[in-house]
Formats: structure tokens, sequence, C-alpha cells
């Protein structure tokens, strides 16, 4: 895809009396990528769906009652709600809501003088408790 600026400054010298050959060797592009911008219109970009704020307590009840399960609060919004969610869109909304916990490392680990991760893949594979 083609970047907006870029494309407002073909569209701008092409208004000028540009010649395409001209306009492709000043911005360093293709003939055709040229006559690709001037033919078609500007795309739209797609519209991006906020959060409403009569749906976060729905949302928010169901995560928490599916444990954290974002795949069973689609389901559950779809069958008692009758709400048809994108799942990355219902996704979106409960990172942008944080409603998910962040995630929290398993360990810390220092090593040594001469001790390397061969070493504690050894010992992880062993399932020696580190701490």
């Amino acid at each position: 895809m083609i970047p907006q600026p870029i494309r407002e400054a073909i569209l701008a010298l092409r208004a000028q009396g540009t010649a395409i050959r001209k306009i492709s060797r000043l911005l360093k592009l293709s003939r055709n990528t040229v006559r690709q911008v001037l033919r078609r219109p500007q795309p739209n970009p797609p519209e991006e769906r906020e959060l409403p704020a009569h749906l976060l307590a729905s949302i928010s009840a169901a995560f928490t009652r599916c444990e954290g399960n974002v795949v069973r609060v689609k389901e559950v919004l779809e069958t008692e709600h009758a709400m048809s969610i994108p799942y990355s869109t219902l996704t979106r909304w409960v990172r942008e809501a944080d409603l998910r916990a962040p995630k929290q490392r398993a360990g810390h680990y220092q090593f040594g003088p001469g001790e390397d991760h061969v070493q504690l893949r050894h010992m992880l594979s062993r399932r020696v408790n580190l701490l």
C-alpha cells in the first residue's frame, strides 16, 4: 500500500500539470505506481470500532465469569446477549479495557561466572526447583 504522504504528493504534482514520467523520477517510483495512484480513488482506512460504554459492563462480567477465556466470552455474548463481535475486535477491547492482568514472569535467573543457559536448560529438564 502506498503511504498517504506519497499519494498526496503524486496528486499535487499531477494537479500542477507535471507529467507522469517526471513524477515517477522525482519521487523515485515506477510509472505504474504513479498511474495506479491517479486511477484509483483514495482508499478509506478501515473504521476501528471503539468499545461502547454500554457493552463494557457485559463484556467485563462475561470475562470474569469465563475466567479470562476470550473465546468463551465471545460464545457467551452470542448466546446470552445476541451480540456478534469479531474475535479480533473483542480481544482488542479486552486489551484496551485492561481486563486481563499482565503476564507474570515464571522466575528470575542469575548466572554466575562460568554458568550459562545450557546448565539452566539441563536443570529445567530435570525439573529442579531453582528458587
